[in-house]
């Protein structure tokens, strides 16, 4: 059973301590000070624990999980939006698309329609392990990922928080299943990333084009 301590630095990553503290094989979840918790022990030091879910102030040598893609310590790194789409991709043949709409300013000259109500937004391209995103933002709290082949689309619609915390939270259990020995993208794990997101609440929406 792992102890995880979880670096606090906005909604999404109290959504991912929540998330982690019902999911097997963890015993214990505390969050790293200077944050504050009514619900989880608030510890000075990540000793005593497994896995370091975010960016530490302090250096250590525990695996560490995060939502980006800077790591240079063994853990898993892209625990995001982001992240679920480049793991739905995975087994698809011929991508035409690869999406994700966050809240945030419009910008950009693509337009992507998202399912409703997201609906068209204009999108430009962001990069996560060099694969190239369309990102659409708007306002709104729902974000999305989507995935879309000839054959199939791929997609998951949820509140923005929550959805970002379950995919932190989703790239954290990975390392249940044993710690690698370089940086990982949650991407190249895809099946255990996403059935673990779906264990923890997220909906994967999949359909045939009509031809």
């Amino acid at each position: 059973m792992s102890r995880i301590v979880v670096v606090v630095d906005g909604e999404a990553s109290k959504r991912a301590a929540f998330s982690l503290t019902a999911h097997p094989g963890i015993s214990h979840v505390s969050v790293l000070a200077p944050a504050t918790s009514k619900h989880f022990p608030v510890v000075e030091s990540v000793d005593g624990h497994d896995i370091v879910v975010g960016r530490s102030p302090v250096r250590h040598d525990l695996p560490t999980v995060i939502a980006d893609e800077d790591l240079r310590s063994p853990g898993i790194f892209g625990g995001s939006v982001l992240g679920l789409v480049l793991a739905l991709a995975v087994g698809v043949d011929e991508v035409d698309s690869m999406a994700a709409a966050l809240p945030g300013d419009p910008a950009g000259d693509v337009t992507v329609v998202f399912p409703s109500p997201i609906d068209g937004r204009p999108s430009r391209t962001e990069r996560l392990g060099g694969h190239p995103i369309q990102v659409g933002r708007g306002e709104g709290a729902l974000a999305a990922a989507m995935v879309t082949s000839p054959s199939l689309h791929r997609v998951i619609v949820d509140d923005h928080t929550f959805m970002e915390g379950i995919a932190l939270a989703a790239a954290a259990a990975l390392l249940l299943d044993g710690i690698p020995n370089a940086p990982t993208p949650a991407w190249t794990l895809a099946a255990s990333y996403l059935q673990t997101a779906v264990d923890m609440g997220l909906v994967i929406g999949e359909r045939t084009p009509a031809r």
